[in-house]
Order: C-alpha cells, then structure tokens, then sequence
C-alpha cells in the first residue's frame, strides 16, 4: 500500500512541471490574442481619424475687418482705378496717333499727286511754248532779213534772244547784218551766252 502510494506521488510530481509550462503557455497565447485585438483596434482608430480628418472642411478663416486692412484695401483700389484710367488714357492717345498717322500718310500721297501733276503740267507748258518759238523762228527764216531785221530792233530781248536761238545760222546772219548795231551786238552776245561752253555739254 505504501508502495503504490509512492508510486502515485511520484508521478504527480513529475507531471506538475508539465502542467505548469501548458498553463504558462496557455497564458501567453492570451495575452497575444489581447495584444492583437487591441493593436488592430488601435489602427482601426487612427485610420478613422484620419479619415475623417481628411473630409473634414477647412476651416474658415474669418474676414479682415480691422481700420488699417480696410485702408488698406482702399488705397489698392484708388490704386488699381488709377492704373485703368492712365491704360485707356494711352489706348485713347494710341489710337489718336494711328488716326493722324493715316491722315498724315494720306495728306502726303496727296501732296506727292499734286505735285506729279504740277510737273507734268510744267512740262506740257514749256514743250507746247517750244514748239510755238520753234514755229516764230521758222516764220522769220521765210521772211525777208529786212523785214526780220526791223522787227528784232524793237521786240523784247528775251523773246527776241529765243526766237533767233531758234533759227538756222545762215538766215539768222542775213537778219543780223539789217539790224541796228548796238541791238545786234546785244543780241549776239546774249546768243553766246546761251550756247554750251566748249568741254561742257547742253543740259
């Protein structure tokens, strides 16, 4: 009897130890459960903070209303209605220049017209006088140097230097030898001045 005894306290001895580390274990993996539980709650949380931090609106920042802001506001727009003023100003200035511009482009291609019909007006003129001293000349050549020579003494001295340009040289000789002296001498000397000087050609 007493050796079954000791044989029973002995083998409740030897599984104590064993007892002991399952509970342990036992233990562990709880408080591992609560740890888990608690860690994902815990992220769980702060995903929802942030959440919602994030829908959250902005807050509202609230008006300036103090004296020197709304001075400040003033002065800008006097500031900004100046700067409009001055910018139509030049736009205003701008298109009055372009306008006179025009004008002045106008006035001159104008002025440039005029002045073309003028020359060529000026230039009709002295051909159309050409040809009629062209034709006195010739109507003194058929005239009998007497005759042309009476005439020459009284007509005026720049017709007279003209026509006589304008004849041929063996008529003008004849008319030239009837004339008085002294106004024949004026006029051939009044000739010489008008033809080209030796070495320089006619313009």
């Amino acid at each position: 009897m007493s050796a079954n005894a000791s044989h029973q306290a002995g083998k409740q001895v030897r599984l104590a130890p064993v007892i002991i580390a399952m509970l342990a274990a036992f233990a562990m993996l709880k408080i591992a459960g609560l740890w888990v539980s608690f860690s994902g709650a815990a992220a769980q949380d702060a995903s929802e903070i942030s959440t919602a931090s994030m829908q959250a609106p902005a807050p509202v920042v609230p008006p300036i209303s103090s004296p020197t802001s709304q001075k400040l506001f003033e002065q800008l727009a006097a500031r900004q209605r100046q700067l409009d003023a001055r910018e139509a100003a030049l736009d205003t200035r701008e298109k009055l220049l372009a306008a006179a511009e025009i004008k002045l482009d106008a006035d001159f291609e104008k002025l440039r017209a005029e002045r073309a019909d003028i020359s060529s007006r000026e230039q009709d003129r002295a051909a159309a006088l050409n040809q009629d001293y062209a034709a006195l000349s010739s109507a003194y050549e058929r005239m009998k140097a007497r005759d042309a020579a009476r005439i020459f003494n009284v007509l005026d001295e720049d017709i007279l230097v003209r026509v006589a340009a304008g004849m041929r040289t063996q008529a003008l000789a004849g008319v030239l030898a009837q004339m008085e002296p002294k106004r024949a001498t004026m006029l051939t000397k009044a000739l010489a001045n008008e033809a080209p000087k030796p070495g320089v050609s006619a313009q």
